[in-house]
Parts: C-alpha cells; sequence; structure tokens
C-alpha cells in the first residue's frame, strides 16, 4: 500500500498540515505510520473519508473533546452531540448579535458602554507555578478547573504551601476571541523548581487597574473594554490582563506599563 505524504493527505482532505500535527498529537486523527528517524508521518489513502469528516466538523466549531467522542460514536450518540452543538452555536450567534447591536448603537453615538468602578491598586510580589494551556471558550471552565488541580498537586508533592487564590494570566489583549491562551497562576510560599509543562513564576509588584464583573464569561469583553478605555482616559498603557476569582464575582484587571 502506498502512503500519503502528510503535505499530500492536508490537499486532499482540506486540512493544513499545523492542523494534522496537532490533531495527530490529539489523538483524534493518527498517522498510519511515522518515520523513527525523521518523525515525518505518513497517511493511509483509507484515512482520507476521516480526514475529511475531521475537517468539515471542524469548520462547525466543535470542540477539541466533542470531535474525537462524535468520531468513534454509535449514530445515536453523535446526533446527540450534534444537537447539542446545534444549541451552543445558536447561543453564541444569539450573543454575538446582541454584541453587534451594542456596537453599532455605540458607534452611531446612540450609547456609550457602561461605566465600571475602576479601582488602581498594586499587585503583590508573589512567588507562583503556572502552566499554560489553550482551549476553546466552551471547554475553557473544565480545563482552568482541570490544570488547577495539577497544579495544587505538584505544589503538595514538592512540600510547599499554596499561599492565596488562583489567577489567570492572558498576555494578548483579546479575551475569548477564537480558543484561549492562558497562563493559570497558583500562588506558593517559595520558588519551587519546574518540570514538564509546570513552571515557577516570581512576580514582582506592580501597578494593576482593575473592576469587579459580578455576570459570567460571555460579558467579560465589555467590562475589559470600559476598564481599558478608562485606564487610558488616566494616563495609562495596559499590559496583560488578568481574571482573579472572588467571593463577590470576579476580578478583571490589567497590568499597568
Amino acid at each position: 500500500m502506498k502512503l500519503l505524504s502528510i503535505g499530500q493527505f492536508a490537499q486532499l482532505v482540506g486540512l493544513s498540515v499545523s492542523a494534522l500535527r496537532f490533531y495527530a498529537e490529539s489523538g483524534v486523527l493518527t498517522p498510519a505510520q511515522v518515520d523513527q528517524d525523521s518523525g515525518y508521518r505518513y497517511y493511509a489513502p483509507e484515512q482520507v473519508p476521516a480526514g475529511q469528516r475531521v475537517a468539515a466538523l471542524r469548520r462547525l466549531e466543535l470542540p477539541l473533546g466533542d470531535l474525537a467522542a462524535l468520531l468513534g460514536a454509535a449514530p445515536e450518540e453523535a446526533a446527540r452531540l450534534l444537537e447539542r452543538h446545534e444549541r451552543r452555536l445558536l447561543e453564541r450567534f444569539q450573543a454575538q448579535r446582541a454584541l453587534l447591536l451594542e456596537v453599532g448603537e455605540l458607534l452611531r453615538g446612540q450609547r456609550t458602554l457602561d461605566p465600571v468602578d475602576v479601582t488602581y491598586r498594586h499587585w503583590p510580589a508573589q512567588h507562583a507555578l503556572s502552566v499554560t494551556r489553550h482551549a476553546e471558550a466552551e471547554a475553557f471552565h473544565s480545563m482552568y478547573v482541570q490544570s488547577l488541580d495539577e497544579l495544587r498537586g505538584y505544589a503538595h508533592r514538592s512540600g510547599v504551601a499554596v499561599t492565596g487564590t488562583d489567577f489567570g494570566l492572558y498576555h494578548a489583549q483579546e479575551y475569548f476571541a477564537g480558543p484561549l491562551q492562558v497562563e493559570i497562576c497558583l500562588p506558593v510560599a517559595a520558588p519551587v523548581a519546574g518540570s514538564g509543562g509546570v513552571r515557577s513564576l516570581t512576580l514582582p509588584a506592580a501597578p494593576v487597574a482593575c473592576a469587579l464583573h459580578r455576570g459570567d464569561w460571555r460579558t467579560f469583553s465589555a467590562t475589559y473594554a470600559a476598564l481599558h478605555l478608562s485606564a487610558s482616559a488616566a494616563g495609562h498603557t495596559a499590559g496583560s490582563s488578568y481574571t482573579l476569582p472572588t467571593p463577590s464575582g470576579t476580578e478583571l484587571g490589567f497590568f499597568l506599563n
């Protein structure tokens, strides 16, 4: 049987080479053969239909977990997964339509961004363990919780005490625009050697502008936008953003440069 190179397979199924590497590492679409010396991947012609199904489902923005489950699911389970994703897409469409109408009003000058109660304070210097992850918005919460459990376990095995509340760092200013990349951080009492995906951070004290957000993540963007405008009007330059859970809601903020 003549195998297809990864480039040939990518052209046939409508996926990029980088996407195929990602799906191979995720176990969604593994190559038929991997060259032990070069690491080059080869696919069987019989895998083309599966690759085309993956491409079609990803165009529908199906989350990776659902995609893997759907490919091996019985017809009834596949239908249930697709119906759930249809509801998810409808909810997203409604939220985006509401945002589009809001932006239209802003552009026409018919309304302004709702004001936020901005607080300026100093982020304390601290040691932390961190792990960087990326996920789509719908899978973000479960990924965050799982990663936080991983950090707590690492701290316990390292014999270092957890000293504060976890927080997320977003080094790009866009929040919930496509797949998210977050550095999940857990404050600890002392520096600890990192290993694997876990790294040790020493964060210096820094000024931040922040506001308490009481809604869910779908409305984070509006609070971030109002916060950014307020900080800019006060002469500050916003850098990385963060989320910090509190008993009253989620503190959203920007580190100020």
